[in-house]
C-alpha cells in the first residue's frame, strides 16, 4: 500500500531524510524541503510517490487537493500494475501549474517555489494548459535571476521523474513574503487610484448588468481594467498603485497580494454554500495578510447555460450545476452607489 510519512519520521530516519535537500530563501530566512532523486507524480494534485511507495502529505498537500484516493487499495493496484509503463523525464525541476490554469493557484501556490532552486540551468515542468502569459512571467523571473531554462509540458497523466527535484508547497504567508520580496512593482504617480476589474472575458462570475455598473463607476472616476489585456507584471503594477478596487470574485484578485496596506477591496461575490468556505474566505484571508480593508458585496446568481471545456473536464457535473462559483452574477446598483 501507499504509505504517508510525516515530518517527524523524515527527520528521525536517515534513509528518509536523505531523500530531501533543504533549500533556503536567504533574504527572508525561509526554508523549503525539496524531494530529490527518483519519484512518480501526477500532474493534477502534484503528489509525489517514491519508488518505495512513500508519500509526504505534510509537504505536498495543497488547497482543494483531495488525496484520499492515493491510499486506497484500488489506486495501489492500478499504480503497481502501470508504474513501469509511465513516461519518464530526467533532470527536471517539478514546478507544476494548475491543470485548469487558475491564476490564484499558479501565483500563490506553485510559483514561489521557483525561488528555492539554486541551479543556473534547469528544465521546469509545468502543465500544458498554462497560459502564455504565465510562461512569459516565469521566463522574466528566471531571466532576472540569470537562470537558463527550458519548459517541459505535462499533460493529464502520471509520470516518472528520474534524478529530479520536487519542492514542497509553501504556506500562504511565506509565499506572499517571497513574491513581495522579489516582485517589487513600481509606484506611478499618474496611475489609476480607483479601478474596476471586469470579468467580461471569463466563463464564470461575470456581471450580467455590467454595462450599468461601468456607467456608474466611470462617472465616479473609476478606470475599467480587463486583466486579459495586460501581462502579469503589468497587472501587478496596476493593483499596487490603486487605492480602491472593485471586482467580482475571481483569481484576478490574487493581485491584491501586491496592494499597499490600507487599500480598499470591494469583492462582488455570490453567496457561497457551506461546503465552499475556502472560496468564501480566499480574498478575505489575502486582505488580512496584506493589511487591506476588505468588503463584500453579495450579489444574486444567474445560471450558466454552457460550461467551459476545462470546467467540464475537471469538475463533476453536479458541482457545476449546484455551485454558485460556476454561475454569473447580478449585482444591485444601489449597493454600489453606497460605496462609490
Amino acid at each position: 500500500m501507499i504509505i504517508d510519512v510525516n515530518l517527524d519520521k523524515i527527520k528521525d530516519n536517515k534513509y528518509l531524510s536523505e531523500l530531501f535537500i533543504n533549500a533556503k530563501f536567504n533574504k527572508l530566512n525561509l526554508n523549503c524541503n525539496i524531494l530529490q532523486g527518483n519519484f512518480f507524480s501526477d500532474s493534477f494534485h502534484y503528489f509525489p510517490i517514491t519508488k518505495n511507495n512513500e508519500t509526504f502529505s505534510s509537504l505536498y498537500l495543497r488547497t482543494f487537493s483531495n488525496i484520499e484516493h492515493f491510499y486506497k487499495q484500488k489506486f495501489f493496484e492500478n499504480f503497481s500494475n502501470n508504474k513501469n509503463k509511465l513516461k519518464s523525464f530526467d533532470n527536471i525541476f517539478v514546478l507544476g501549474s494548475n491543470a485548469g490554469n487558475n491564476y490564484y493557484s499558479n501565483l500563490l501556490e506553485f510559483l514561489p517555489r521557483i525561488f528555492f532552486s539554486n541551479k543556473k540551468n534547469i528544465k521546469i515542468a509545468i502543465h500544458r494548459n498554462s497560459s502564455n502569459k504565465y510562461r512569459k512571467f516565469i521566463e522574466g523571473i528566471l531571466k532576472a535571476l540569470n537562470v537558463e531554462f527550458n519548459f517541459v509540458f505535462l499533460d493529464d497523466d502520471f509520470y516518472f521523474f528520474n534524478n529530479s527535484e520536487f519542492p514542497q508547497f509553501i504556506n500562504l504567508n511565506d509565499s506572499i513574503k517571497i513574491l513581495k520580496e522579489f516582485l517589487n512593482p513600481k509606484i506611478k504617480l499618474d496611475s489609476s487610484k480607483k479601478i474596476y476589474v471586469t470579468r467580461q472575458d471569463s466563463n464564470y462570475r461575470k456581471l450580467i448588468n455590467e454595462s450599468d455598473v461601468v456607467t456608474l463607476l466611470r462617472e465616479k472616476g473609476y478606470k475599467v481594467i480587463n486583466p486579459q489585456l495586460y501581462e502579469i507584471d503589468e497587472q501587478i503594477e496596476i493593483f499596487s498603485n490603486a487605492d480602491k478596487i472593485i471586482a467580482p470574485h475571481g483569481s484576478n484578485l490574487a493581485n491584491i497580494t501586491f496592494c499597499k496596506p490600507g487599500t480598499e477591496i470591494f469583492e462582488i461575490t455570490p453567496s457561497f454554500r457551506e461546503n465552499e468556505k475556502l472560496f468564501n474566505d480566499r480574498y478575505v484571508n489575502l486582505s488580512s495578510i496584506n493589511k487591506l480593508k476588505h468588503h463584500k458585496i453579495t450579489s444574486d446568481t444567474v445560471d450558466v447555460e454552457i460550461h467551459s471545456e476545462l470546467a467540464k473536464k475537471y469538475i463533476h457535473p453536479n458541482v457545476l450545476d449546484q455551485s454558485n462559483y460556476y454561475k454569473n452574477l447580478l449585482v444591485k446598483i444601489k449597493d454600489l452607489k453606497e460605496i462609490v
